[in-house]
């Protein structure tokens, strides 16, 4: 048994890169049990690696912001401090790049009317700026 046990992790881990509890979720699916003797070898072998795994899933959806990937994250098993490492690490754009890049996607320029300047708000408040800052910005350059 464990050696289907192994030989299915590794076709899942063939496939893509799982966490930790994901492929913990799926072995106790289809064989009702999870060996951690077998889990502790795939993670001995690097074949399975939570920070890689959040790694990759960071640089792949910046554009989602900090706030909605540390909540999918957290929701895909990932270990809080490992979240948190890998977030911090990670190159993230000034709040005037965010803006800078949102207007040139939507074709706006300022003065905004306040449809757009609040739509521009709600989408930098999703990406994780604070309020503060991005009235304070939008302000900015509503005033020029």
């Amino acid at each position: 048994m464990r050696d289907e046990v192994y030989t299915y992790a590794l076709k899942l881990l063939a496939r893509r890169d799982l966490t930790v509890a994901a492929l913990g979720e799926k072995i106790l699916a289809r064989f009702g049990d999870i060996p951690t003797e077998l889990i502790d070898e795939l993670i001995k072998k690097r074949y399975l690696d939570d920070r890689r795994f959040t790694e990759n899933y960071v640089s792949k959806r910046k554009n989602r912001g900090v706030a909605q990937l540390r909540e999918e994250l957290h929701e895909r098993g990932v270990a809080s401090n490992i979240v948190e490492e890998v977030i911090t690490s990670a190159h993230w754009p000034s709040l005037q790049e965010a803006l800078t890049a949102k207007m040139a996607d939507w074709n706006l320029r300022a003065p905004f009317q306040p449809r757009d300047a609040a739509r521009l708000f709600r989408q930098l408040l999703r990406l994780g700026y604070s309020e503060d800052e991005i009235e304070e910005a939008l302000t900015r350059l509503n005033d020029r």
